[in-house]
């Protein structure tokens, strides 16, 4: 395969996380592959599998200073979703419901608990009163974006939200020397949250409690580069990156339209929000209907923009550890290359 680096070609590389997947193997023959899915799985046969370059933040075609650190995602995802970080020690603190799985604690994160901001306002308030000597400051730019400040950079390691899900949460509690005290103050959380009017409330409607936060990318706001003209993305952390590097950051569009015009110029990354991981038949749904929703958006306008040369390059990166795909105008003649069904590509992801 060869290895192809985001700025090494003005175009649109365009991520797209769990738009093959993973799904259960035994749910792949369900899916219902419209025209537009087979439309985009036809132009996504004659791409080139490309490696995927090293990005210590995770999103590509960025470069902090000190790099010899572990990308901090607190202090970038803040900037990213509003907020000033200044020089303080940022942690992202996502909110969680923390479930009883037989004789262990799991974790559900954010996108399982439809908060809304007014209930997102009054735990902050009640978290800061009650550890406000402690040092201990929670924002909540958006309803399910938390963010915690420690007047005094912690010394422990703690492992990131998307790390922890569906793993006992034993094995991945934070660990360093302030770990004891740390874990003191994660406990106490999740008693003040769970007496609080928020959660009765909830606990009424049949909602899932928040219960807990999920703290980690501790650090203060890095030195940027980015090799990017343009960056589309709702995701903090990505906004965050851009708007520190000084780039042009937009939310995430409606259609395929504002992207493709943007990579007629220059270097573009696109970053959609994350398709539903599938769990069980809703979420198949869910998951199946996300992906509609974006091949009717996106195949068509694609593959006028890679037949009229209007995008020289598109990387499409579908996550999840899946080689990203690589497509340019001279990929359309690449008539050798056998045409996948959209399940065939889910088979091979």
């Amino acid at each position: 395969m060869a290895q192809v680096r985001p700025d090494q070609h003005s175009g649109c590389y365009l991520r797209v996380p769990g738009l093959l997947g993973p799904i259960p193997a035994d749910a792949r023959e369900l899916v219902h592959a419209s025209p537009a899915m087979a439309r985009l799985a036809g132009l996504l046969s004659r791409a080139h599998l490309t490696r995927r370059a090293e990005a210590v933040t995770g999103v590509p075609g960025f470069t902090l200073e000190p790099s010899d650190r572990a990308a901090p995602a607190g202090p970038l995802a803040l900037l990213g979703a509003g907020g000033v970080p200044g020089d303080d020690y940022w942690f992202r603190a996502d909110p969680i419901h923390l479930l009883a799985d037989r004789d262990q604690l799991r974790l559900l994160g954010p996108e399982t608990l439809d908060i809304d901001q007014e209930e997102a306002r009054q735990l902050a308030r009640a978290f800061n009163d009650y550890f406000r000597d402690d040092g201990l400051e929670l924002v909540t730019p958006l309803p399910d974006a938390w963010f915690l400040r420690c007047s005094t950079p912690p010394r422990v390691q703690t492992v990131p939200l998307h790390t922890a899900r569906d793993v006992p949460l034993g094995s991945v509690q934070p660990r360093g020397e302030d770990a004891s005290w740390w874990q003191a103050r994660l406990n106490e959380t999740q008693m003040l949250f769970h007496g609080h009017a928020v959660n009765q409330n909830r606990e009424r409607q049949g909602s899932l409690l928040v219960n807990g936060i999920w703290p980690w990318g501790g650090g203060v706001l890095p030195r940027v580069s980015g090799r990017w003209n343009t960056v589309f993305a709702d995701d903090p952390l990505v906004r965050g990156l851009g708007v520190a590097a000084g780039l042009v950051v937009r939310h995430w569009p409606r259609e395929a339209e504002p992207v493709l015009q943007a990579a007629e110029t220059g270097r573009t990354l696109a970053v959609a929000p994350e398709l539903p991981v599938v769990r069980d038949g809703e979420s198949f749904q869910a998951w199946e209907a996300a992906v509609q929703d974006f091949c009717e958006a996106w195949a068509e306008p694609l593959e006028r923009s890679l037949r009229q040369r209007g995008c020289a390059s598109l990387t499409l990166d579908v996550g999840h550890d899946v080689a990203p795909r690589r497509l340019t105008p001279a990929s359309r003649l690449a008539f050798w290359r056998r045409r996948r069904s959209f399940v065939s590509l889910l088979a091979s992801a």
